[in-house]
């Protein structure tokens, strides 16, 4: 929509995200290594770490999900609607800013919460509210509690697929992580958490297709970059679309799909920088994301992009 306008991210904007070390590819080496065929796996109900293929199967898969929701009415399924359709009060609302830099597990909790809703809404079963901050504080410290800023896409992927993700009903409001501090290891919590464990998907590539498929589906992904929307305002699609970006590592993570009736194509990128996105047509006052096409996807994801942490579509254990 408009020229690229770049600015280095203030001290207080607290992204958090971290480049690749030779310990965090580690991780995803670890889960790519034990990743199966989709259709292998998918009924798999006990405490074993669930890592999927992108293959041919898990393609039918989301393609006949998509299918589905549009048959229903796209816009019913966006997660926002889904969350109040489904009449949720969680403590911690539908979403919220995070305060410190631990984007990383913002990103992981709102994807996780899309693909919940959307699985809610086909189960019929109730979504539980997940704790963004334990799960988060665990990959930080590889397997040990060490809560603070900065994290990398790959162990918050492999943690939140070994311990689980643990619940908000057990820990409390988010306060910037100080409710980890409660954390056990063996507690009920622990157990809690191995019923909501994360399903990885690791994308192909951090390709627009790759991720418009998933969304249509209605998975969420989490994905890191270094430059991303600060601002948007509504286009000639009635959709609202970045207008400014700002540098510095990132994760965020997208959560929906939709065609408008010029026949392009977006993705919703939720952000955790609270609600300073313009409204529009599909989500009237202030939001938490903004659209984003093709074109402006490509600002976003570099060829070395997945220095950040490789993207996963990550869905979830209903628990």
């Amino acid at each position: 929509m408009s020229d690229l306008i770049i600015a280095d991210v203030p001290e207080l904007w607290c992204n958090g995200l971290r480049e690749s070390t030779k310990e965090d590819l580690q991780c995803y080496e670890e889960l790519a290594s034990i990743a199966m065929p989709f259709t292998a796996h998918w009924e798999d109900a006990n405490d074993a770490v669930k890592s999927f293929q992108w293959d041919a199967s898990f393609d039918r898969y989301i393609e006949h999900c998509a299918k589905l929701i549009d048959d229903a009415g796209r816009e019913n399924w966006l997660p926002w609607n889904l969350y109040n359709s489904l009449g949720l009060d969680w403590l911690d609302g539908y979403n919220f800013s995070q305060g410190i830099g631990n984007c990383c597990g913002h990103a992981h909790k709102n994807s996780l919460k899309a693909s919940n809703l959307t699985n809610a809404r086909r189960t019929g079963r109730t979504p539980r509210e997940i704790h963004l901050c334990i799960a988060y504080g665990i990959a930080r410290g590889n397997g040990r509690m060490n809560m603070g800023s900065g994290l990398n896409l790959n162990p918050m992927a492999k943690w939140a697929a070994t311990v689980g993700n643990f619940w908000t009903s057990d820990f409390g409001r988010y306060n910037s992580g100080q409710t980890a501090r409660n954390w056990r290891s063996g507690s009920p919590a622990c157990a809690n958490a191995l019923k909501t464990q994360s399903i990885i998907v690791h994308l192909p590539s951090a390709s627009f297709d790759h991720v418009f498929r998933a969304c249509a589906a209605g998975f969420g992904i989490t994905m890191g970059t270094h430059t991303f929307p600060a601002a948007s305002a509504p286009n000639s699609d009635g959709l609202s679309v970045p207008t400014r970006y700002r540098n510095g590592g990132h994760a965020e993570a997208f959560i929906a799909a939709w065609i408008a009736a010029s026949g392009k194509r977006y993705v919703y990128q939720e952000n955790s920088h609270g609600a300073r996105y313009a409204g529009d047509s599909l989500h009237p006052g202030w939001q938490d994301g903004c659209w984003i096409d093709e074109v402006e996807f490509r600002k976003m994801a570099p060829a070395n992009v997945f220095r950040w942490g490789q993207w996963y579509v990550n869905l979830g254990e209903m628990g």
